[in-house]
Formats: structure tokens, C-alpha cells, sequence
């Protein structure tokens, strides 16, 4: 009788494990450890620098005045033939600006500089809703494809923690056939150790780390 009344049993007791106090004190320690690794790295891991051999640099015109000089000693001293920017229509402004895209303004800014003109290309897109890195890059593939058939590689200059996402979307546009270099410029607003200790510098990279885990992750590119 006792066996049937146990056999008809909707529940029952069961012994279990669990953290005690140390342990759960244990578990947050390496919790906050973890995110002030993350802290420490991230900079890196989303601005990195990894030059391919070619002879063509590739500028997102997005990038900040002050660092166009870099660009030009960056072309100069690695032998490159060719600058090409690449950019999107203004956001806003447009009906003030002369030039309504960043890719015109990063190529005018760059002959301002005095640099030659007969190796600069300027390759914009009209697309400014939507995916704008990417379709900046899909513009330039067209172009190579027309112009540079021949290419194997590229190396890309882009604003610091916009590095590596710019990298991923450039290597989709681009396919198998280019490989893609990265040249991550620095940032005279922050850096890898300073970027948390302002609100500028803590909303771009944090922006940046969920665009990079959402290209990386979820990003499928068109047809």
C-alpha cells in the first residue's frame, strides 16, 4: 500500500546544490573581472591596424579633418598609387554645403592639402538611410571592378573604433577576391585608456562594440 501511494506521487523532494554566499560573492568578482577586461581591450579590438601589400588606399570620408594629413603621409611612405575616398550624402546640411557628400569633401579637402590630384579618385553613393558603410563599399567594388580589375587587395582608413566594423562590411562588399586592410586612426578626442573617462568617447565605442557584434552576428548583405 505504502509502494502505491508512492508510485502515485505528483512530486516529490529532491536534494540539490547551490551557491552558498562565498560562491555567489565568487561569481561576481569574475563577472566585473570579465567586464574590466572588456573594458581594457575593446579599444583594440574595435580600432585595429593590419596593412595588406597594394598599392591602393582606400579613405571612409566620414573621417575628421585633423587626421587628413595622416592619410597623406600614410600614402607617401607605404609607395601607394592611388587615394580613393569613399562616402555617403550629408545627413544634414546639405542645402548649406557645396559639396553635398563626404566623399567629395574628404577628396577636395585632400587636394586643399596639396595633394596631387592625378591620384585621387572620389567614388560616393546615394544611399543615406541605410547600411551606409557597406553600400559606400559596394560603390568602390564597382568601381574596381570597372577600373582595377586586376586587384587583389586594398588597405582601409577609418576612424578609430569604426575600424573593425568598417573592415567586416568592406570584406563583405568586397568578397573572397579583395583582401581588405584595416588602418585605424587615432582619436584626438579619446584613446585605448581614456575613451570611458568622457561621455564622447564612452557613446561612440559603445555604439561601435553593438555595430560590430550586430555585423558580425546578424549583418547579411544583399543581392
Amino acid at each position: 500500500m505504502e509502494k502505491q501511494k508512492r508510485a502515485f506521487r505528483l512530486a516529490k523532494r529532491k536534494e540539490r546544490w547551490g551557491l552558498t554566499i562565498w560562491g555567489w560573492l565568487l561569481l561576481l568578482l569574475l563577472f566585473f573581472l570579465l567586464v574590466f577586461y572588456g573594458f581594457c581591450n575593446i579599444y583594440g579590438l574595435l580600432s585595429p591596424t593590419h596593412r595588406e601589400k597594394t598599392d591602393i588606399l582606400v579613405l571612409e570620408g566620414f573621417i575628421s579633418d585633423y587626421v587628413l594629413q595622416e592619410a597623406i603621409e600614410e600614402f607617401r611612405k607605404n609607395n601607394y598609387q592611388l587615394l580613393i575616398t569613399t562616402g555617403t550624402p550629408f545627413e544634414y546640411g546639405e542645402l548649406l554645403a557645396p559639396y553635398k557628400n563626404t566623399a567629395t569633401v574628404a577628396g577636395m579637402s585632400l587636394l586643399k592639402l596639396g595633394f596631387d590630384s592625378t591620384k585621387l579618385v572620389i567614388v560616393s553613393t546615394d544611399e543615406i538611410r541605410n547600411d551606409r558603410t557597406y553600400n559606400s563599399a559596394v560603390a568602390l567594388r564597382h568601381w574596381l571592378g570597372k577600373n582595377k580589375p586586376g586587384i587583389k587587395a586594398i588597405n582601409l582608413m577609418t576612424m578609430s573604433v569604426h575600424g573593425a566594423r568598417s573592415q567586416l562590411l568592406f570584406k563583405a562588399a568586397m568578397g573572397d577576391s579583395i583582401h581588405v586592410g584595416i588602418i585605424s586612426l587615432r582619436n584626438f578626442y579619446y584613446g585605448p585608456h581614456s575613451w570611458w573617462k568622457s561621455s564622447k568617447g564612452f557613446r561612440e565605442t559603445m555604439n561601435e562594440a553593438i555595430g560590430y557584434f550586430y555585423v558580425r552576428f546578424f549583418f547579411r548583405p544583399g543581392p
